[in-house]
């Protein structure tokens, strides 16, 4: 999915590699000139009824640490645009779980998921890795892991994910980041480009 966004410097340098797979930045307000454009960005997540009447926010978070709002909404999803500092498209829309998760890996710490989560990323995802959530980039000789449209389930805390493959390629659901504290069901709702990694 997630969602790459700079943080300050009142937090250690190990969160700016955990914020990367998501976007997750700190910085100053937003500029106005590019609301419009991010908006429409995160709406391309996620079906146009649930994305029309989602709260936008920002990759970005204010001084209190939460992320800015770029536009109301009041059907209790989320939708947050593409992150900039990953060689494809990917926006996503996410429910109040997924947005706990967020700030959990933001902070570096261990979320605490009660309820089952889901997150759109119909325009696909770029990844830096598919075992580390603190990769800024891919490992010597790999290639940014490019992930088709898909939905994220996100399972509540305790559950046993182990049946399910951590293959990217295999076409099917896989976990990302496997045996972390935010490990994460993908699944395609594509085909899967077995020629770019995704």
């Amino acid at each position: 999915m997630l969602p790459k966004r700079l943080l300050n410097l009142t937090l250690i340098p190990v969160l700016l590699t955990a914020t990367v797979g998501f976007g997750l930045v700190r910085s100053g307000p937003v500029a106005a000139q590019d609301t419009t454009e991010k908006i429409t960005s995160a709406m391309s997540a996620a079906p146009a009824s649930i994305a029309e009447h989602a709260t936008i926010l920002d990759n970005e978070v204010d001084a209190n640490g939460k992320f800015v709002v770029l536009r109301e909404g009041d059907n209790g999803w989320f939708c947050s645009p593409d992150a900039q500092t990953t060689p494809g498209p990917d926006p996503w829309c996410y429910d109040q779980p997924w947005l706990d998760w967020s700030y959990a890996l933001l902070a570096g710490e261990a979320p605490h998921t009660k309820a089952l989560g889901l997150a759109y990323m119909l325009q696909g995802g770029s990844d830096a890795s598919n075992t580390d959530p603190f990769a800024t980039e891919p490992a010597a000789g790999d290639e940014w892991m490019t992930t088709p449209p898909h939905i994220m389930v996100l399972m509540p805390e305790g559950s046993d994910l182990t049946a399910f493959s951590t293959d990217h390629l295999a076409g099917g659901p896989w976990v990302m980041w496997a045996g972390t504290p935010y490990e994460h069901i993908m699944m395609p709702v594509t085909e899967v480009d077995h020629e770019h990694g995704g």
